[in-house]
């Protein structure tokens, strides 16, 4: 029984199938420009999310050293009668 005949047959290549395979690349590249504009707003998301992940480091932060600027304000105003006593 010899086989290669059957392998080296060429399938008929139509119109139709030239057709269709137009279609799936046009599909294909409707597909990507979908996805890009997909990831560009990803994008966008993220650098928002980024921007108030600083912002509220930032806000905590200064909450922080407005808050050891106090308490060092506040020891120095309280123990000023003190030392004024003690000299």
């Amino acid at each position: 029984m010899n086989i290669s005949p059957l392998l080296t047959a060429e399938a008929p290549y139509t119109l139709e199938d030239r057709d269709r395979l137009i279609n799936v690349e046009i599909t294909l590249r409707e597909l990507r420009i979908s996805q890009d504009k997909q990831f560009e707003q990803i994008d966008k998301r993220f650098d928002s999310l980024n921007n108030f992940i600083m912002w509220g480091f930032g806000i905590v932060f200064m909450g922080i050293f407005t808050l050891i600027g106090f308490v060092l304000w506040d020891r120095r105003t309280a123990l000023a009668p003190a030392i004024r006593k003690k000299k």
